[in-house]
């Protein structure tokens, strides 16, 4: 059982021993933003590279996988990054595969190497695999290299599942692990160079903070470019991103719960330059999608059922834990926000990692619509029934 004495607002979910409502720090661990490291990528098709970064250390992203044209060596053919969200499906930018601009590549072209850091270990390290299927989101537009591909996102299946079983888990929708300032890594084996000419062998990884939407459709980077399936990191004076290569590689935060993917490697003008931040692919938004392609029956959990009870300010969600969860993501909405402004956000998530009921202490007056999911890996079952808590 997890107590918590308030509900945040924008800020994401901190309970702590409180009786009133107020904004709080998320879930997410937090460094200060002198402290992050940089990434950035580059406006063509399958680009960008890590600049500024330093080494990874040999196992610390054991989901990171290379994309590799199947007819080259992975020194030679790596193009984009991915990661490993299942043990059958890789996740990537929908820009990934597209060999040129309206240029599909086919299944057979692609090959998902695995299990190494280093390209050129491929042959005692790594492990090559065909892919057999891809699957790129219906509404994805990458034909216009002047601005970010919109839905840029793909799945790709692998022709048998991964030997390796460290499973990325992917940001749930409505989750708040994007607040501003928050530190994010990003790695890849893309260019280190600003010119796009020089490859590193070794995978790399930088850290950037994470700027709003405002700031990114600002006039000086890309104005009314960016829009709610997008999210922008790096910083204004510019000197870390991601480059050309890193594209399809992930944008993680580390949790309570452990590394989640924010974003994918999408877009930017040039590499780490002043005012163009790295534009990236909102994994949030996109739930439903990796959801309904990635996951059987057996591998979705049932929804709970949730009880409410409340007595005085206290309010207590509970369920009985589903067979076969990993955990449980909380849901909770403010009604009048979202009646009165449809542009502010009103519905928000946590992740309770195996809790199965909730406690906070609220404010008379105060009102919530509450529900829950549960989770297999990045199997997420349907929502529990939807019950309103209210504060009278």
């Amino acid at each position: 059982m997890r107590s918590l004495s308030l509900f945040c607002f924008s800020s994401c979910l901190l309970f702590t021993q409180t009786s009133s409502l107020v904004s709080a720090s998320s879930n997410v661990i937090q460094t200060p933003v002198e402290g992050c490291q940089w990434f950035s990528q580059l406006s063509t098709t399958a680009g960008p590279r890590i600049i500024n970064g330093t080494r990874a250390k040999t196992g610390d992203w054991p989901w990171m996988v290379a994309l590799i044209y199947a007819d080259e060596t992975a020194v030679k053919g790596q193009y984009c990054g991915g990661t490993l969200i299942h043990p059958s499906w890789v996740l990537t930018a929908g820009h990934c595969t597209e060999k040129s601009i309206g240029q599909d590549l086919a299944p057979e072209d692609i090959i998902v190497l695995m299990g190494t850091q280093n390209l050129a270990l491929e042959a005692t390290d790594g492990d090559r695999i065909e892919v057999t299927d891809i699957i790129r989101h219906p509404d994805y537009d990458g034909h216009d290299p002047n601005r970010p591909p919109f839905a840029d996102i793909a799945l790709l299946k692998l022709k048998h599942p991964a030997s390796q079983t460290s499973i990325l888990p992917v940001a749930a929708s409505y989750s708040q692990l994007t607040n501003v300032g928050v530190c994010a890594t990003v790695m890849g084996w893309g260019s280190i160079s600003k010119t796009g000419n020089l490859y590193p062998d070794d995978l790399r990884q930088t850290e950037v903070p994470i700027t709003s939407n405002a700031v990114c459709n600002g006039p000086y980077s890309y104005p009314n470019e960016i829009d709610e399936k997008m999210l922008c990191a790096g910083y204004r004076q510019g000197g870390k991103d991601a480059c050309v290569g890193d594209s399809g590689g992930p944008l993680v935060v580390t949790t309570s719960t452990g590394w989640k993917q924010v974003g994918i490697v999408s877009y930017g003008e040039g590499c780490a330059l002043p005012n163009y931040y790295g534009v990236y692919t909102r994994v949030s938004t996109f739930q439903h999608f990796i959801n309904e392609h990635i996951c059987g029956t057996t591998e979705t959990p049932a929804s709970p059922t949730l009880k409410i009870q409340v007595k005085g300010l206290t309010a207590t969600a509970s369920w009985e834990a589903v067979e076969g969860a990993q955990g449980y993501q909380f849901y909770y909405a403010l009604p009048f926000t979202c009646l009165l402004d449809e542009k502010e956000p009103c519905i928000y998530s946590f992740d309770l990692a195996t809790d199965t009921s909730l406690t906070a202490t609220l404010k008379r007056g105060d009102s919530y619509y509450v529900a829950v999911q549960a989770y297999q890996g990045n199997c997420y079952s349907g929502y529990s029934n939807i019950e309103e808590v209210v504060i009278p």
